[in-house]
């Protein structure tokens, strides 16, 4: 059912505009808390309140109007000086927040938001009376739930975390399991240093699906669509062009001022093409900074929970991304920020131990490197020891001993990313299971990009993302194997070097090639793809990831190409991305290096080097 019957376009607005405006009033908010004193700021979010409510109004939303009017009677009386802000205070005002986004779930489905809780809208009341909300809580009694709402959980229950970002951030949550607001995390005593913050109900309605489906619109700034349509225009023309020469070409009509027109068009053409593809491109590209502003609140609200004092500091906001990679961007960021918080920087005390200031400093920038995006998420906390993460990982049986002392520092790093990995002994709602480090590599090899760590001990960790600009063009390096044409990103590709049986040697019964002092193996693509080999490759392309540095041994190379991936209709071949038709309308397959390499035939992938002697 469907109760916005006939303002479906005003409902969708409002729901566009309203929450992005939450959003910055998030992120605002948590300005404030470091400058209570700035009126401007308070202004701006006294504004965005304003106008969500006064579309709220428009649409009738009361139970949101209610809870709007409220809270900018609190922000009036922060900005007359009757108030002063504190943490306590704060955290109510996120909570009515949290709120103001939750509804947008149910609006988002078309139905009518619930009436706000009336504990919320009772702790409302005493913050504005001046009351402090941990004795307002304890002095008023407590509102008996009603029988068909859940009732709010115990004190000694410890949150559901996972949840409690699914609703910050507006994923969907996962089955049967309730969404716990962010105010009520916040305020359980035995994690909080400061046990007079406001302890909140839960809520007794989950997000809605709606709010977790990825958005089908896109904000294009219209003189990229003049230039789209600008160059639609010329192609036009030159289409129109050669049709003529066409005619002429049938009626045959051929000489040199013919031919040379014929090239010119053909030329222009493609000139116009290409900037053609990069206008559409550009129109899928957003600034990063409407991800990274969900995050400012994210760490502020952990930071609370565990009792620690950090600060987001956020730079390169203005880079663009892909609008879709920007949304499968968003579990990765979250978990590594998380990260940063809980693993990464120290408690107080540790800090002031360790001669450093109370606050600790997570830094999430953004920058185009080239043809590529860089993301980095840098804390200045403990840094990682890679010989505990080698042990931790020996003792969880990730790895053998054996393993663990054949890998130097930058390979011991790489160990978080393994499932099952994690460093706490002590599994929480925060953290422990050793799933988040797995899920941040898995979803970045889905963008075909890489993640690379730095650390120092006491100095703090780099988390460097390097990711492709668009996906919808993928730039490649075409090789041929056994007659058959294969695309690989050429983002791994670092160069191509002659195989010959001079640079072969054998290292355990596996070829082997020295390049520049470091001895790399060989894998045959068609060992990879579990076809036989027909003759010896001729050609290596030197290849890395994160991961593997390794000599990829082709029969020959085409050259490099920008493509088109197109997916396999109902299949999904083991280390196949997708397809892409090559100049002359032949089928070339574009590969997953990364999922080829984690098959058995990867194993078995090298070939016997006394095998390529005797053949080469």
């Amino acid at each position: 059912m469907n109760d916005f019957a006939g303002m479906d376009d005003l409902l969708q607005d409002f729901i566009t505009e309203s929450t992005e405006l939450i959003s910055e009033v998030d992120n605002k908010l948590v300005e404030l808390e470091k400058r209570p004193d700035d009126r401007h700021l308070l202004n701006d979010i006294f504004r965005g309140f304003h106008t969500i409510k006064g579309g709220a109004g428009f649409l009738n939303v009361d139970a949101m109007v209610s809870l709007c009017h409220r809270t900018e009677n609190l922000f009036d009386k922060l900005r007359n000086g009757e108030m002063t802000l504190s943490p306590e205070y704060l955290d109510v005002i996120l909570a009515a927040t949290g709120e103001v986004r939750e509804m947008f779930g149910a609006l988002a489905q078309g139905r009518m938001p619930q009436p706000v809780e009336p504990e919320l809208l009772e702790t409302l009341d005493a913050v504005l009376r001046g009351e402090i909300p941990g004795a307002a809580k304890s002095a008023a009694p407590v509102a008996t739930p009603a029988a068909s709402a859940p009732v709010a959980a115990p004190v000694g229950n410890e949150p559901d975390w996972q949840h409690l970002y699914d609703a910050l951030l507006g994923n969907e949550p996962t089955a049967a399991a309730p969404v716990p607001q962010v105010a009520m995390a916040i305020a359980e005593p035995e994690v909080m240093l400061n046990e007079t913050a406001p302890r909140l109900p839960a809520k007794s309605a989950n997000l809605s699906a709606a709010a977790g489906t990825q958005e089908t619109t896109i904000r294009i700034d219209t003189h990229r669509l003049d230039q789209v349509l600008n160059l639609s225009g010329e192609i036009g023309l030159t289409k129109n062009r050669l049709t003529t020469l066409r005619s002429d070409v049938v009626s045959g009509k051929i000489d040199g001022s013919t031919l040379k027109a014929l090239d010119e068009a053909i030329s222009q053409l493609d000139l116009l093409v290409g900037d053609l593809q990069n206008a559409v491109m550009k129109t899928r590209m957003q600034p990063i900074g409407r991800q990274f502003q969900k995050y400012p609140r994210l760490a502020r609200d952990l930071a609370r929970q565990l009792g620690k004092e950090v600060e987001l500091v956020i730079s390169g906001e203005e880079t663009e991304l892909d609008k879709t990679m920007l949304e499968d961007l968003n579990d990765p960021l979250v978990h590594l920020v998380r990260n940063a918080v809980d693993h990464g920087v120290e408690t107080i005390e540790d800090r002031l131990a360790a001669g450093k200031p109370a606050k600790a400093i997570v830094q999430l920038s953004a920058t185009q490197v080239g043809d590529h995006i860089l993301i980095e998420i840098t804390d200045d906390g403990h840094g990682m020891r890679p010989d505990v993460i080698r042990k931790k990982a020996v003792d969880k049986g990730l790895i053998d001993a054996e393993t663990a002392n054949s890998l130097d520092d930058k390979q011991s790093l790489q160990l978080i990313f393994l499932p099952g990995f994690s460093t706490k002994d002590q599994i929480s709602s925060v953290s422990g299971r050793g799933v988040g480090m797995d899920v941040v590599k898995t979803n970045i090899q889905k963008l075909n990009g890489r993640i690379d760590i730095q650390s120092v001990v006491g100095e703090g960790t780099r988390f460097s993302i390097s990711l492709p600009l668009t996906l919808a063009i993928l730039p490649v390096l075409v090789v041929r194997v056994c007659d058959q044409a294969f695309a690989v990103p050429l983002a791994m590709v670092r160069e191509i070097i002659p195989i010959d049986n001079r640079s072969i040697q054998e290292v355990s019964g596996r070829a082997t090639i020295v390049v520049r002092d470091e001895i790399l193996p060989v894998k045959s693509l068609a060992g990879l793809l579990g076809w036989p080999e027909t003759q010896v490759p001729r050609f290596g392309v030197l290849m890395q990831s994160a991961e593997h540095s390794f000599i990829l041994a082709v029969d020959s190379f085409i050259g490099r190409d920008d493509v088109v991936i197109k997916p396999l209709q109902n299949i999904r071949p083991l280390g196949v991305a997708g397809a892409t038709l090559s100049g002359d309308g032949s089928v070339v397959l574009v590969l997953d290096m990364e999922d080829l390499l984690a098959t058995p035939a990867a194993e078995t992938a090298a070939p016997s080097a006394t095998r390529w002697l005797a053949t080469a």
